[in-house]
């Protein structure tokens, strides 16, 4: 369940934004002869629905919609008494509280027509698809990933700012643990920055924190020592030394960044590490050949990640291929500075990388 807050300001996602985006989802429809299509969200994964519409649901589940012509409906597993906001927190207007979602679009897709396309249909929990085939049995509902596959989210300059503000709110909440780590425990680093985000604005987070030279968040026993002193490593209660790895992934308003850095080291090393990143990866990149240049460089591994539809950010193969128009986070940890950690969103432009930027 989210904690904070979620709201809609039209100034800075203009509602005719979020209805270009719908009418291009039902081009793609009318492209591939389809009558309406259904997005899946929930709490966990609502990325695609809030794209369309704005909508991001604090828990619980729904199912939006969208036709081949005229205005989405959200079908959403909660109380009457929550529609007053999702329509003051969304562009949607047409939101209706049901005990079950899936029979409730069999029933309005049955005035739609027969073929229906379920954008990502992986994101679906299988007892909704059985549900949908039992009070439909005589729609044809199709995966359709066209929808999904057609975002180039960071040709979106919406959907770009946004994320350069999540951006900006983790850079203020990192920079609000000060220089050094003062005797502090993980927990209590992690506790600090956590608080420093939600009172910015930020509308969820997801916070790590471990010594330096390890990843952060990973517990670990501290070999020789007594139980206490393993159990209480292991929760992060533990003073830390002179620094500490923090990976600090930030929120606001359904759009997600990351941004990792070492606290504790000098400013300009910091610098010096996170201008690395920009040089691992191009346009065109298989994150294979960035590993292999990030281990040369300083002998240590690289993660790469990709913003996708169905969470805020998807793990990358080696074999996988960065393209122009992602929006992509990339850590390295350094075992050159010490163990270092660094980590940054970045535009995927036509002459490389670029870090968002409002």
């Amino acid at each position: 369940m989210k904690r904070g807050l979620i709201e809609w300001d039209p100034r800075e996602l203009p509602r005719e934004t979020l209805a270009a985006r719908v009418a291009h989802a039902q081009a793609l429809l009318a492209a591939d002869g389809l009558d309406a299509a259904l997005v899946y969200t929930n709490v966990a994964a609502p990325q695609l629905a809030r794209y369309l519409t704005h909508f991001l649901p604090y828990w619980n589940e729904g199912v939006l919609v969208l036709p081949r012509e005229g205005a989405p409906t959200l079908l959403v597993a909660l109380s009457n008494r929550v529609v007053p906001w999702i329509k003051g927190s969304s562009a949607l207007e047409d939101v209706r509280a049901c005990r079950q979602p899936a029979a409730e679009a069999a029933r309005l897709l049955a005035e739609r027509g027969a073929r229906i396309g379920l954008a990502e249909r992986g994101s679906f929990p299988y007892r909704l698809l059985a549900e949908l085939e039992r009070a439909a049995p005589d729609i044809a509902f199709a995966d359709w990933p066209a929808l999904a596959a057609s975002l180039t989210l960071a040709t979106d300059p919406a959907e770009r700012r946004l994320r350069a503000r999540a951006r900006e709110l983790a850079e203020h909440g990192l920079r609000s643990l000060g220089d050094t780590v003062d005797g502090r425990s993980a927990q209590q680093l992690a506790g600090q920055l956590d608080l420093a985000l939600r009172l910015a604005g930020a509308t969820d987070t997801r916070v790590l924190v471990g010594p330096l030279g390890r990843w952060p968040g990973v517990p670990t026993a501290l070999p020789g020592d007594a139980a206490a002193v393993g159990d209480a490593e292991r929760s992060g209660a533990v003073p830390l030394a002179r620094a500490a790895n923090v990976l600090c992934e930030v929120e606001y308003k359904g759009h997600w960044a990351l941004v990792a850095r070492t606290l504790g080291l000098p400013a300009a090393d910091q610098r010096a590490g996170s201008e690395r990143l920009h040089h691992l990866c191009t346009p065109g990149s298989i994150i294979a050949e960035a590993a292999a240049a990030a281990r040369a460089a300083h002998g240590g591994a690289l993660f790469a990640y990709r913003a996708g539809t169905a969470a805020p950010f998807v793990a990358l193969d080696e074999s996988d291929r960065l393209g122009v128009g992602d929006i992509v986070a990339l850590v390295t940890l350094s075992p050159a500075d010490g163990g270092a950690l660094y980590g940054d969103t970045f535009v995927v432009a036509p002459d490389g990388l670029k870090p968002l930027a409002s």
